[in-house]
């Protein structure tokens, strides 16, 4: 049995849920980790299965903003 792991992808601004079932794969060493400079090991996926849920997270996100409530704290920084 291939080790097994899950992925979540939220959209913010949708409340849209992305999740994938995959079989994973540490690649620990040879040519496929050596043409990416720097990486001491890869993570090879392969999808098994994807839900997607649409609207599925009742929060919405936006741009973030300074709380109003900072300007009592004086100036930082």
């Amino acid at each position: 049995m291939k080790p097994r792991a899950g992925l979540l992808f939220i959209d913010f601004a949708s409340g849209d849920l992305l999740h994938l079932a995959v079989n994973a794969e540490i690649v620990w060493d040879g040519p496929e980790v050596a043409a990416f400079e720097g990486a001491q090991r890869l993570l090879r996926m392969q999808v098994t299965a994807a839900l997607r849920r649409p609207a599925a997270l009742p929060l919405r996100w936006g741009e973030a903003e300074l709380s109003p409530h900072l300007a009592a704290t004086g100036r930082w920084g």
